[in-house]
């Protein structure tokens, strides 16, 4: 069986929930079953809609250490075969325990210490530049955007055919805008780039969208999108977007959508600087205690419109690095592992 442990809450966003959501759905495609282990009910609804089991520990979820004999139990109560684990408040002793028990899978975009596991996924475009081999000999490494685990909407889209003229600019957040990122660009954008019009993706934990929506009355070159079914389809029906770091940045080349990006978290540090220095995206630096950033932002989204040339170069570049079959790759693996530890199961 495989299992999932991840959550997700107004503070830490969705992204861990979301991608992992990806690989469970790849696992179910390819007959396989999922279940989710989370702290807390916070996205409990989500994981209903999706028709995924979960079970909920009740727990503390920045205090994996807490719940760790209660892990141990559920990998013997329930025969866990494989189990992947997406958080940034795993310890070494933690790992180390349940790896002692299963095959664990985790996914690392920190590099804090030398994670204790079977697997470590680090999809990002700087992993190939960390040191993985000398400090994880006996563990397998699956490195590079080859395996960003994105949803099937953004497996092998065509080529992007880029428009001269910048019409439709996406804004989006995350799951949670704590800082009213979205808005406070917006109100200055819709006003500096006029005939544009600012499609902002309001995300689940946004707290901002009485504001939001106040914005989209007053100005008509602005547009609020709620719980997105399709992201793939607005994304391809942008000229170029404004975006926080993180998992989106992935969904984004695959659509081949030309972007400003900026970090709103430590986690997103690493790869905003990578894509940046890959050429790849526009990079308006860290909007933490940044009294300027709207200005970084509509600066660097002005030299997206006025550079058709530059826009075209970026979405070929974007769309070559990511082909949008991550997910997919890593059901491949991980049923893999499964059926091989299964085996070794049934001769001892």
């Amino acid at each position: 069986m495989f299992y999932v442990r991840a959550d997700g809450n107004p503070k830490i966003g969705t992204g861990h929930i979301m991608r992992c959501l990806s690989i469970a759905q790849a696992v179910r495609q390819q007959g396989g079953c999922c279940t989710f282990i989370v702290a807390d009910c916070e996205m409990t609804q989500l994981l209903e809609q999706q028709n995924f089991p979960y079970i909920c520990l009740h727990s503390a979820w920045n205090d994996l250490n807490q719940e760790t004999a209660q892990m141990e139990q559920l990998i013997r109560q329930e025969s866990i075969q494989t189990l992947l684990i997406d958080s940034y408040f795993v310890t070494p002793d933690y790992l180390c325990r349940l790896h002692g028990l299963t095959h664990v899978v985790y996914i690392d975009d920190l590099n804090e210490f030398v994670y204790p596991c079977s697997t470590l996924v680090n999809y990002s475009v700087y992993a190939a530049q960390q040191d993985y081999s000398s400090r994880y000999p006996n563990t397998e490494c699956l490195l590079g955007p080859q395996y960003v685990p994105l949803r099937s909407e953004f497996q092998d889209l065509p080529g992007r055919q880029l428009r001269r003229e910048v019409r439709d600019v996406l804004v989006t957040t995350g799951g949670g805008d704590p800082l009213n990122i979205a808005g406070r660009f917006a109100e200055s954008a819709v006003q500096m780039f006029p005939g544009v019009r600012l499609h902002i993706v309001a995300g689940r934990f946004n707290q901002y969208r009485t504001q939001l929506e106040h914005l989209a009355r007053k100005y008509l070159g602005i547009q609020i999108h709620y719980n997105v079914e399709h992201m793939s389809e607005l994304m391809l029906s942008c000229d170029a977007a404004v975006s926080a770091g993180g998992s989106t940045l992935y969904e984004l080349c695959a659509c081949g959508v030309p972007a400003v990006m900026y970090a709103l978290a430590d986690n997103q540090l690493s790869g905003t600087e990578a894509f940046e220095r890959s050429g790849m995206m526009l990079y308006a630096g860290d909007v933490r205690d940044n009294e300027f950033f709207v200005e970084a932002l509509c600066g660097k989204l002005a030299v997206l419109i006025r550079g058709y040339p530059l826009r075209r170069h970026m979405s070929e570049q974007m769309q070559q690095a990511v082909d949008g079959n991550g997910a997919r790759r890593l059901a491949d693996r991980f049923r893999d592992c499964s059926i091989a530890e299964t085996k070794e199961a049934k001769e001892r």
